[in-house]
């Protein structure tokens, strides 16, 4: 039996009950393997589950620092819909799919439109997207945070910002999902004309209704409103 595997307990293994008899002290993975579980909103059984391993087990390696053998490592990973790279935090600061191995692989991928239903599936937990608009030197693409609200898609913003400089009118915003290991991808395009939210009963909906809390440091007390004229989406799968 080798080091790593007298580390994994298979699922079904029997452990002792009870704490653990030291405080925790998260690694690295330990932080990404749970940031990620908390994301898909997954529990720790329905993880471990998936990855075949113990639920103390998968406790254990988010609360502590471990390093689980590449099998371990690989369900893991499939299991939270991410990639072994990425939960060991290595291309960072890379685009998606920019790895050449994955390429060279030479599995057909099938891209298909993707409903309205569908698309507003997609959108409406939140998360991370980009908007669109003109200005006087030319497009301008921005990340935000954003969360959805009666089919319309919500930022927040500070008064001196360029969004809010822009947020009176045509404005575009896209978002986007690529799972490198199942070999899948969906993105979703809506088109709109965006608002800034100043009358008061709307505002407040929007404050009861929506948890969003934009990552940069800073102000963010302007709400900005993109309402759909058009949305549109495409799904990627590997044959």
């Amino acid at each position: 039996m080798t080091v790593n595997q007298a580390r994994e307990p298979i699922a079904g293994a029997r452990q002792a009950p009870g704490r653990w008899p030291s405080p925790p002290d998260p690694g690295d993975l330990s932080r990404r393997l749970a940031a990620r579980r908390a994301e898909l909103r997954l529990s720790l059984t329905q993880v471990a589950g998936r990855a075949r391993v113990t639920p103390r087990y998968l406790e254990y390696l988010e609360n502590f620092p471990a390093q689980p053998g590449p099998d371990t490592l690989r369900r893991l990973a499939a299991a939270l819909r991410t990639t072994p790279p990425a939960l060991l935090g290595a291309g960072g600061d890379a685009p998606p799919g920019g790895d050449p191995a994955v390429a060279a692989q030479g599995v057909a991928a099938q891209l298909e439109p993707l409903g309205l239903a569908a698309c507003h599936r997609l959108l409406a937990p939140g998360g991370i997207g980009r908007v669109a608009f003109d200005t006087a030197s030319g497009v301008v693409v921005l990340p935000v945070n954003y969360a959805t609200a009666v089919g319309t898609i919500v930022l927040r913003t500070g008064t001196g910002s360029l969004i809010a400089a822009h947020g009176d009118g045509p404005m575009s915003f896209e978002s986007d999902h690529v799972d490198l290991v199942l070999g899948q991808g969906w993105s979703v395009l809506v088109r709109g004309q965006a608002h800034r939210v100043l009358q008061p009963g709307e505002l407040r909906n929007l404050r009861e209704e929506c948890d969003l809390r934009p990552w940069p440091a800073g102000e963010h007390d302007l709400y900005v409103r993109i309402v759909p004229t058009r949305i549109t989406g495409r799904r990627i799968r590997t044959q």
